[in-house]
Protein backbone atom coordinates (compact mmCIF):
# COMPACT_ATOMS: atom_id res chain seq x y z
CA UNK A 1 0.00 0.00 0.00
CA UNK A 2 1.45 3.14 -1.08
CA UNK A 3 0.67 6.31 1.36
CA UNK A 4 0.43 9.73 -1.03
CA UNK A 5 1.52 12.73 1.21
CA UNK A 6 0.00 15.93 0.22
CA UNK A 7 2.07 19.22 0.49
CA UNK A 8 5.31 17.70 2.20
CA UNK A 9 8.55 20.27 2.93
CA UNK A 10 11.41 18.42 1.47
CA UNK A 11 13.66 19.34 3.90
CA UNK A 12 14.47 16.36 5.19
CA UNK A 13 15.26 14.66 1.64
CA UNK A 14 18.18 16.75 0.52
CA UNK A 15 21.47 17.01 2.13
CA UNK A 16 21.56 21.13 1.03
CA UNK A 17 18.88 21.20 3.58
CA UNK A 18 17.11 23.36 1.75
CA UNK A 19 13.29 24.10 2.72
CA UNK A 20 10.62 23.47 -0.10
CA UNK A 21 7.65 21.64 -0.72
CA UNK A 22 6.38 18.86 -3.03
CA UNK A 23 2.45 18.87 -4.08
CA UNK A 24 2.43 15.22 -3.89
CA UNK A 25 5.36 12.75 -1.95
CA UNK A 26 5.16 8.79 -2.17
CA UNK A 27 7.71 6.64 -0.99
CA UNK A 28 7.87 3.71 -3.80
CA UNK A 29 9.86 0.02 -2.56
CA UNK A 30 9.08 -1.88 -5.00
CA UNK A 31 8.62 -1.49 -9.05
CA UNK A 32 5.26 -3.05 -9.14
CA UNK A 33 4.42 0.13 -6.85
CA UNK A 34 6.04 2.01 -8.96
CA UNK A 35 3.96 0.90 -12.35
CA UNK A 36 0.76 0.81 -10.45
CA UNK A 37 1.64 4.65 -9.58
CA UNK A 38 2.84 5.86 -12.75
CA UNK A 39 -0.79 3.98 -14.57
CA UNK A 40 -2.85 6.54 -12.12
CA UNK A 41 -4.64 8.84 -14.30
CA UNK A 42 -4.39 12.11 -11.60
CA UNK A 43 -0.57 11.62 -11.89
CA UNK A 44 -0.48 11.26 -15.67
CA UNK A 45 0.33 14.54 -16.66
CA UNK A 46 1.90 15.68 -14.06
CA UNK A 47 5.92 16.52 -13.34
CA UNK A 48 7.74 13.78 -11.55
CA UNK A 49 10.73 14.85 -9.41
CA UNK A 50 12.35 11.19 -8.60
CA UNK A 51 14.40 11.27 -5.38
CA UNK A 52 16.92 8.97 -3.94
CA UNK A 53 19.05 10.46 -1.29
CA UNK A 54 19.16 13.88 -2.23
CA UNK A 55 22.69 14.23 -1.77
CA UNK A 56 23.12 15.95 -5.51
CA UNK A 57 21.39 18.04 -5.61
CA UNK A 58 20.25 21.82 -5.18
CA UNK A 59 16.56 22.03 -4.60
CA UNK A 60 15.91 26.13 -5.98
CA UNK A 61 12.08 26.01 -5.77
CA UNK A 62 8.65 24.36 -5.20
CA UNK A 63 7.68 21.41 -6.78
CA UNK A 64 4.47 21.72 -8.02
CA UNK A 65 4.11 17.89 -9.26
CA UNK A 66 4.54 14.33 -7.70
CA UNK A 67 7.86 13.40 -6.08
CA UNK A 68 8.82 9.67 -5.81
CA UNK A 69 11.35 8.89 -3.32
CA UNK A 70 12.87 5.55 -4.38
CA UNK A 71 13.36 2.92 -1.30
CA UNK A 72 13.42 -0.44 -3.31
CA UNK A 73 15.76 -2.39 -1.21
CA UNK A 74 18.16 -5.70 -1.64
CA UNK A 75 21.40 -6.34 -2.12
CA UNK A 76 21.41 -10.33 -4.10
CA UNK A 77 24.13 -12.41 -5.88
CA UNK A 78 22.99 -12.77 -9.12
CA UNK A 79 25.77 -15.15 -10.62
CA UNK A 80 28.86 -16.50 -9.85
CA UNK A 81 32.02 -17.64 -11.43
CA UNK A 82 35.86 -18.32 -10.29
CA UNK A 83 36.56 -14.59 -10.58
CA UNK A 84 34.01 -12.75 -10.28
CA UNK A 85 30.40 -11.94 -8.65
CA UNK A 86 27.69 -10.59 -10.44
CA UNK A 87 25.45 -8.44 -7.53
CA UNK A 88 22.30 -6.79 -8.48
CA UNK A 89 21.22 -3.67 -5.75
CA UNK A 90 17.62 -2.11 -5.46
CA UNK A 91 17.85 1.60 -6.55
CA UNK A 92 16.80 2.74 -2.78
CA UNK A 93 19.49 1.32 -0.97
CA UNK A 94 21.84 3.68 0.69
CA UNK A 95 25.27 3.39 -2.01
CA UNK A 96 27.66 3.17 1.52
CA UNK A 97 25.88 0.64 2.65
CA UNK A 98 26.89 -1.65 -0.01
CA UNK A 99 30.30 -0.72 -0.06
CA UNK A 100 29.99 -2.02 3.61
CA UNK A 101 28.01 -5.49 2.38
CA UNK A 102 30.89 -5.78 -0.31
CA UNK A 103 34.18 -5.32 2.25
CA UNK A 104 32.10 -7.57 4.50
CA UNK A 105 32.31 -10.64 1.58
CA UNK A 106 35.77 -9.68 0.60
CA UNK A 107 34.94 -8.39 -2.76
CA UNK A 108 36.98 -6.07 -4.72
CA UNK A 109 35.62 -3.28 -7.01
CA UNK A 110 34.12 -0.27 -5.06
CA UNK A 111 35.64 0.04 -1.96
CA UNK A 112 37.24 3.28 -3.01
CA UNK A 113 33.94 4.42 -3.24
CA UNK A 114 33.40 4.19 0.25
CA UNK A 115 31.67 7.19 2.19
CA UNK A 116 29.93 8.76 -0.88
CA UNK A 117 26.76 10.04 0.33
CA UNK A 118 23.26 9.16 -1.84
CA UNK A 119 21.73 6.29 -2.84
CA UNK A 120 22.41 3.52 -4.97
CA UNK A 121 20.14 4.46 -7.87
CA UNK A 122 22.25 8.00 -8.55
CA UNK A 123 25.04 6.03 -8.86
CA UNK A 124 24.72 5.15 -12.98
CA UNK A 125 22.89 8.90 -13.38
CA UNK A 126 26.14 10.58 -11.92
CA UNK A 127 28.73 8.12 -12.58
CA UNK A 128 29.83 8.28 -9.11
CA UNK A 129 33.87 8.70 -9.12
CA UNK A 130 36.69 8.76 -6.10
CA UNK A 131 40.60 7.89 -5.49
CA UNK A 132 40.61 6.51 -9.08
CA UNK A 133 37.90 4.26 -9.20
CA UNK A 134 34.79 5.07 -11.20
CA UNK A 135 31.05 3.67 -11.13
CA UNK A 136 31.27 2.36 -14.95
CA UNK A 137 34.61 0.09 -13.94
CA UNK A 138 31.96 -2.40 -11.96
CA UNK A 139 28.93 -1.65 -13.74
CA UNK A 140 27.27 -4.29 -15.71
CA UNK A 141 23.24 -3.06 -16.62
CA UNK A 142 20.58 -1.33 -15.16
CA UNK A 143 16.82 -2.00 -14.99
CA UNK A 144 13.83 0.60 -14.83
CA UNK A 145 11.01 1.98 -15.86
CA UNK A 146 10.44 4.27 -19.27
CA UNK A 147 7.94 6.93 -18.45
CA UNK A 148 7.27 7.86 -21.99
CA UNK A 149 6.20 4.21 -22.00
CA UNK A 150 5.51 2.87 -18.66
CA UNK A 151 7.39 -0.05 -19.28
CA UNK A 152 10.22 -1.88 -17.60
CA UNK A 153 13.75 -1.54 -19.87
CA UNK A 154 17.27 -3.12 -19.01
CA UNK A 155 20.35 -0.95 -20.02
CA UNK A 156 23.57 -1.95 -20.74
CA UNK A 157 26.98 -0.04 -20.22
CA UNK A 158 26.60 1.00 -23.97
CA UNK A 159 22.88 2.73 -23.83
CA UNK A 160 24.19 4.77 -20.96
CA UNK A 161 26.53 6.34 -22.32
CA UNK A 162 29.08 6.97 -19.37
CA UNK A 163 31.88 10.20 -19.04
CA UNK A 164 32.71 12.38 -16.30
CA UNK A 165 30.21 12.69 -13.61
CA UNK A 166 27.84 12.03 -16.70
CA UNK A 167 25.44 9.74 -18.84
CA UNK A 168 22.61 9.62 -20.93
CA UNK A 169 20.42 10.24 -17.66
CA UNK A 170 20.97 14.09 -17.17
CA UNK A 171 20.36 14.42 -20.95
CA UNK A 172 18.21 12.33 -23.12
CA UNK A 173 16.64 10.43 -20.49
CA UNK A 174 16.67 13.11 -17.72
CA UNK A 175 13.42 13.01 -15.82
CA UNK A 176 12.41 10.32 -18.36
CA UNK A 177 13.20 7.04 -16.53
CA UNK A 178 13.40 5.87 -13.36
CA UNK A 179 16.56 3.31 -12.24
CA UNK A 180 14.63 0.37 -9.82
CA UNK A 181 18.09 -1.86 -9.82
CA UNK A 182 21.57 -2.15 -10.54
CA UNK A 183 23.94 -5.15 -11.26
CA UNK A 184 27.52 -4.72 -10.75
CA UNK A 185 30.61 -6.83 -11.57
CA UNK A 186 32.85 -7.33 -8.25
CA UNK A 187 35.68 -9.08 -7.99
CA UNK A 188 36.87 -12.42 -5.84
CA UNK A 189 40.29 -12.27 -6.30
CA UNK A 190 42.26 -9.32 -4.71
CA UNK A 191 42.69 -6.14 -7.30
CA UNK A 192 42.96 -2.72 -5.43
CA UNK A 193 43.78 0.86 -7.08
CA UNK A 194 45.71 2.71 -4.99
CA UNK A 195 48.09 5.14 -7.52
CA UNK A 196 45.83 8.29 -6.02
CA UNK A 197 48.19 10.49 -4.69
CA UNK A 198 46.63 10.66 -0.99
CA UNK A 199 45.25 7.44 -1.03
CA UNK A 200 49.09 5.57 -1.70
CA UNK A 201 50.63 8.63 0.82
CA UNK A 202 48.87 7.09 3.23
CA UNK A 203 49.21 3.32 2.53
CA UNK A 204 52.84 4.27 2.79
CA UNK A 205 53.01 5.01 6.17
CA UNK A 206 50.63 2.47 7.25
CA UNK A 207 53.67 0.20 6.31
CA UNK A 208 50.93 -3.31 6.27
CA UNK A 209 51.76 -6.18 4.36
CA UNK A 210 48.03 -7.57 4.11
CA UNK A 211 45.91 -4.55 2.09
CA UNK A 212 42.43 -5.95 1.92
CA UNK A 213 39.81 -3.95 0.55
CA UNK A 214 38.52 -3.42 4.03
CA UNK A 215 42.03 -1.30 4.81
CA UNK A 216 41.40 0.78 1.79
CA UNK A 217 37.72 1.74 3.07
CA UNK A 218 39.24 2.71 6.59
CA UNK A 219 41.74 5.13 4.53
CA UNK A 220 39.34 6.85 2.24
CA UNK A 221 36.92 7.32 5.11
CA UNK A 222 39.51 8.95 7.26
CA UNK A 223 40.77 11.27 4.19
CA UNK A 224 36.68 12.55 4.02
CA UNK A 225 36.18 12.74 7.36
CA UNK A 226 39.13 15.06 7.35
CA UNK A 227 38.43 17.16 4.21
CA UNK A 228 34.55 17.05 3.99
CA UNK A 229 31.30 18.34 5.65
CA UNK A 230 29.00 15.76 7.14
CA UNK A 231 25.92 16.35 5.05
CA UNK A 232 23.88 15.40 8.79
CA UNK A 233 25.42 18.59 10.52
CA UNK A 234 26.31 21.10 7.81
CA UNK A 235 23.91 21.45 4.53
CA UNK A 236 25.94 20.42 1.44
CA UNK A 237 26.13 18.63 -1.50
CA UNK A 238 29.67 17.28 -1.69
CA UNK A 239 31.73 18.67 -4.75
CA UNK A 240 29.99 21.47 -6.48
CA UNK A 241 31.42 22.20 -9.47
CA UNK A 242 33.75 19.09 -12.25
CA UNK A 243 37.25 19.09 -12.71
CA UNK A 244 37.53 20.59 -15.88
CA UNK A 245 39.46 19.38 -18.93
CA UNK A 246 41.47 21.70 -19.99
CA UNK A 247 43.84 21.86 -23.02
CA UNK A 248 48.17 21.52 -23.26
CA UNK A 249 47.78 25.30 -23.87
CA UNK A 250 45.77 25.99 -21.02
CA UNK A 251 48.17 24.19 -18.62
CA UNK A 252 51.49 25.61 -20.03
CA UNK A 253 50.16 28.97 -19.43
CA UNK A 254 48.92 28.22 -15.57
CA UNK A 255 52.31 26.67 -14.82
CA UNK A 256 54.37 30.01 -15.84
CA UNK A 257 53.00 31.10 -12.78
CA UNK A 258 51.94 28.62 -11.08
CA UNK A 259 54.31 25.41 -11.32
CA UNK A 260 52.86 23.30 -8.46
CA UNK A 261 49.09 23.02 -10.38
CA UNK A 262 47.41 20.14 -9.35
CA UNK A 263 46.40 18.35 -12.28
CA UNK A 264 45.52 14.67 -13.19
CA UNK A 265 46.39 13.57 -16.63
CA UNK A 266 44.46 10.11 -17.96
CA UNK A 267 45.51 9.32 -21.59
CA UNK A 268 45.34 12.89 -23.56
CA UNK A 269 43.10 14.41 -21.16
CA UNK A 270 44.28 16.87 -18.37
CA UNK A 271 42.19 17.38 -15.49
CA UNK A 272 43.04 20.25 -13.31
CA UNK A 273 41.40 20.90 -9.66
CA UNK A 274 38.78 22.35 -9.55
CA UNK A 275 39.08 23.44 -5.87
CA UNK A 276 42.56 24.22 -6.57
CA UNK A 277 41.04 26.82 -8.65
CA UNK A 278 38.81 28.67 -6.40
CA UNK A 279 41.35 28.59 -3.67
CA UNK A 280 43.37 30.33 -6.14
CA UNK A 281 40.64 33.01 -6.39
CA UNK A 282 40.23 33.35 -2.64
CA UNK A 283 36.90 31.78 -1.92
CA UNK A 284 38.16 29.35 0.19
CA UNK A 285 36.41 29.71 3.61
CA UNK A 286 34.46 32.30 2.47
CA UNK A 287 30.73 33.22 4.13
CA UNK A 288 27.67 35.56 3.10
CA UNK A 289 24.83 35.58 4.88
CA UNK A 290 23.42 31.82 5.09
CA UNK A 291 26.30 30.07 2.96
CA UNK A 292 29.34 29.65 2.09
CA UNK A 293 32.26 27.63 1.10
CA UNK A 294 33.85 25.04 3.75
CA UNK A 295 36.96 25.82 4.70
CA UNK A 296 38.60 22.49 4.47
CA UNK A 297 37.87 22.43 0.87
CA UNK A 298 36.84 25.06 -1.36
CA UNK A 299 34.81 22.76 -4.05
CA UNK A 300 31.92 22.17 -1.08
CA UNK A 301 29.53 25.06 -0.91
CA UNK A 302 27.38 24.86 2.39
CA UNK A 303 24.47 26.06 3.90
CA UNK A 304 24.75 27.26 7.33
CA UNK A 305 21.13 27.07 8.33
CA UNK A 306 18.85 29.48 6.56
CA UNK A 307 20.25 29.22 2.76
CA UNK A 308 17.56 29.07 0.06
CA UNK A 309 18.32 27.44 -3.09
CA UNK A 310 18.62 31.03 -4.78
CA UNK A 311 21.40 31.85 -2.21
CA UNK A 312 23.51 29.02 -3.39
CA UNK A 313 22.80 29.42 -7.23
CA UNK A 314 24.23 33.44 -6.45
CA UNK A 315 27.08 32.38 -4.92
CA UNK A 316 28.54 29.60 -7.61
CA UNK A 317 28.14 32.07 -10.35
CA UNK A 318 30.01 34.77 -8.63
CA UNK A 319 33.10 31.99 -7.94
CA UNK A 320 32.29 30.81 -11.65
CA UNK A 321 33.06 34.54 -13.05
CA UNK A 322 36.35 34.89 -11.07
CA UNK A 323 37.87 31.71 -12.02
CA UNK A 324 36.73 32.67 -15.80
CA UNK A 325 38.39 35.89 -15.11
CA UNK A 326 41.92 34.83 -13.73
CA UNK A 327 42.26 31.43 -15.57
CA UNK A 328 39.91 31.57 -18.68
CA UNK A 329 38.49 28.27 -17.47
CA UNK A 330 34.69 27.55 -17.73
CA UNK A 331 33.52 25.85 -14.13
CA UNK A 332 30.61 22.96 -14.39
CA UNK A 333 28.49 22.21 -11.87
CA UNK A 334 28.66 18.61 -10.89
CA UNK A 335 24.89 19.52 -8.80
CA UNK A 336 22.24 18.78 -10.29
CA UNK A 337 20.11 22.42 -9.94
CA UNK A 338 16.18 22.14 -9.83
Amino acid sequence: YMKIVNSKSLVQNNTFKIDVNTKFFVDITSESDLLNLLQETRFKNIKKLILGGGSNILLTKNINGLTIHNQIKGINIKKETDKYIFVSVGAGEVWDDLVVWTTKKKLYGIENLSLIPGYVGAAPIQNIGAYGVEFIDVFEELRGVDLSTNKIKILTKNDCEFGYRDSIFKHRLKNKFIITEITIKLSKIKKLKTSYTSLSKELKKLKKDNITSQTIREIIIDIRNEKLPNPHFIGNAGSFFKNPIITKQTLTKIKKLYPDVPVFEKGKEIKISAAWLIEKTNWKGYRSGECGVYNKHALILINYGKAVGKDIINLSRKIKATVKKKFNINLEEEVTIL
